[in-house]
């Protein structure tokens, strides 16, 4: 499969993600204030995250009709990736910081993204080599993967708290 059906499919994957939002949204609106506003920060985060991943999918594709630059394509969208989430978490660590809710992202959310850095850092100093686009996929299926477990984690919470 070409790199660019990749991409297009995992941007498909995040933007189809973030659509379930609203539903759980609706779903979700009964429950404890505390607990209610915990999921909706992590929903909005999930939403984020989402289209974070959507938008940096298809950020390469125009790019990809030079082959010859292929994998300084991959180096520069995994910099710019990496640059977009760490001023996403000193944004998103200010705003929690404030909030009676405290932070969205916790214990095993905290393990992928790590990972998906780690990833970019490999990729930007080129270290990579061949499988920079293999490194860059892996650092946005990290991010998909923590966009789905938080809609798992609030759609638990909403409907664990209709049952009870």
């Amino acid at each position: 499969m070409e790199h660019r059906d990749t991409l297009m499919t995992l941007a498909e994957i995040a933007v189809a993600l973030a659509g379930f939002t609203g539903i759980v949204g609706v779903l979700g609106q009964r429950g404890a204030a505390t607990s209610r506003a915990v999921s909706w920060l992590r929903l909005r985060t999930m939403l984020e995250v989402a289209l974070r991943n959507a938008a940096f999918a298809l950020l390469p594709l125009p790019f990809l009709e030079f082959p010859s630059a292929e994998p300084m394509i991959w180096r520069i969208a995994s910099g710019a990736y990496l640059v977009t989430v760490l001023i996403y978490i000193l944004f998103r660590r200010s705003r929690d910081n404030a909030s009676a809710a405290g932070p969205a992202l916790s214990g095993p959310f905290l393990i992928l993204l790590p990972l998906s850095l780690l990833a970019c850092v490999v990729n930007v100093f080129g270290l990579a080599g061949p499988y920079a686009f293999s490194l860059y996929l892996l650092s946005l299926l990290f991010g998909l993967l923590t966009a789905g477990m938080l809609f798992l984690s609030v759609a638990a919470t909403f409907f664990g708290e209709g049952e009870t």
